[in-house]
């Protein structure tokens, strides 16, 4: 009987025979795209890469996998230049840290984006606007707390994800750091730590990993991370049981957060958003939130269409 390690060892033999990699990664998962090495018999020029990768996310609690499944697209230039090359570097490293560290309850949420976003009314369009706005200052170095505020299914979790995508691409996945070195301070330019933070799905975990060292290690690791990223989505906050743990990682949360970009969607208003969780934490909620928020209160849920 051949053993697994020989098979996995024919099987990359036959890939690397056949498919090469180009320079070219995954705009979805950074993975390496492969493309055959053959040319196309008519127009003599290689052909497009696929993704050979694995997604990995959280789903009520478990860690899954599945394929990334992204095909280049025909017309593609597939030769960079070293200025996208660059680029490419820093959106792997953007894009991996944002896979890593997220808390998501569906992989869908990763899908999201400004593009794919489909305003089809005033209402809807008025807040593609605004959360652009919104993004292009984040962008451009501000420091934003920003509230999308609006009942369930109003597309809050797509613009936000929108938003912080926009500002990856915006700023080529890249950000400024002081670094200190040899007594000589200087900016260098490093990739975005980005997050996405399933408030809720967050507590879960937390909750499981009472009972499980392993993923007490994962939850403090997110955690960590959470202090340390530039800018956190923060996903239907407000949605939790109130209770008294819920309020000590609301607590460590702004804490963590009180002077780094926030995008918090929520079902709850301001008054809401007190009466939940005190004066104290709406106040370290307001740093930054002035004029940065939107309201979907005129949109429809879409989820309830059929």
């Amino acid at each position: 009987m051949v053993k697994p390690t020989k098979i996995q060892e024919s099987i990359e033999r036959l890939m690397n025979s056949r498919f090469e990699t180009y320079g070219v990664n995954c705009p979805n998962c950074g993975t390496p795209l492969l493309r055959p090495k053959t040319v196309d018999s008519v127009t003599g020029r290689k052909l497009a890469g696929a993704c050979p990768g694995v997604i990995t996310y959280t789903e009520n609690g478990q860690l899954r996998r599945k394929k990334c499944g992204y095909t280049e697209p025909v017309a593609q230039r597939t030769i960079p230049t070293a200025t996208e090359l660059t680029t490419v570097a820093h959106r792997n490293d953007a894009l991996g840290y944002l896979r890593t560290y997220s808390v998501t309850s569906s992989s869908d949420v990763m899908r999201h984006r400004f593009k794919n976003y489909m305003a089809t009314d005033e209402p809807e369009r008025r807040v593609l606007v605004r959360c652009q706005q919104i993004a292009k200052q984040i962008a451009d170095g501000k420091t934003v707390h920003s509230l999308l505020i609006g009942k369930t299914g109003r597309g809050k979790t797509h613009l936000a994800m929108g938003m912080l995508y926009a500002v990856l691409a915006q700023t080529g996945y890249k950000t400024t750091k002081q670094v200190t070195k040899n007594g000589e301070t200087k900016t260098v330019y490093v990739s975005w730590k980005a997050l996405f933070i399933d408030w809720h799905e967050l507590i879960e975990l937390q909750k499981q990993s009472f009972k499980d060292d392993t993923l007490k290690r994962q939850v403090n690791k997110i955690l960590f991370e959470i202090k340390q990223a530039d800018v956190v989505v923060l996903d239907d906050f407000g949605s939790e049981r109130d209770t008294e743990y819920s309020q000590d990682l609301v607590d460590r949360f702004w804490r963590d957060r009180e002077n780094k970009t926030v995008i918090v969607t929520t079902n709850l208003d301001g008054k809401g958003l007190e009466n939940r969780y005190g004066a104290r934490t709406l106040s370290r909620m307001k740093n930054y939130g002035v004029g940065n928020g939107v309201a979907f209160s005129a949109i429809k849920d879409y989820r309830g269409e059929v």
